[in-house]
């Protein structure tokens, strides 16, 4: 991951996360074997970013590279895989990630949508 560059992605709750830009979303070698959160994002003309798919896992190095809705995510357009690492075990990442979805309804996400 990239530590240069940054977004923060508020959720329903009010509450914001602090995602870094993963530079090689597609090689383990460039991930960290930690537990976190991720997205895939696009970028619009505007500058603003759309959640096509937001997840966690307990282990983002096993879990990005290989990613079931990758060829998903690239015919939707992703231009950015943001992630970070995030403390507090499973339930801390479910809710993290619920509360994401909940506000951005990816279009990639089935669960824990809010919409459609």
């Amino acid at each position: 991951m990239s530590n240069e560059w940054f977004i923060d992605i508020p959720g329903v709750s009010g509450k914001s996360y602090r995602y870094y830009k993963v530079d090689n979303p597609r090689s383990a070698a460039a991930l960290q074997p930690v537990p976190g959160n991720y997205a895939f994002l696009k970028q619009q003309s505007n500058g603003s970013f759309e959640a096509l798919y937001i997840g966690q896992a307990d282990n983002v190095q096993n879990r990005l590279p290989n990613h079931e809705r990758w060829n998903d995510a690239l015919k939707a357009g992703v231009t950015l895989v943001v992630a970070h690492s995030t403390q507090g075990g499973e339930s801390a990442r479910l809710s993290e990630e619920r509360d994401l979805i909940a506000k951005w309804n990816p279009p990639l996400n089935v669960q824990h949508r809010s919409t459609g």
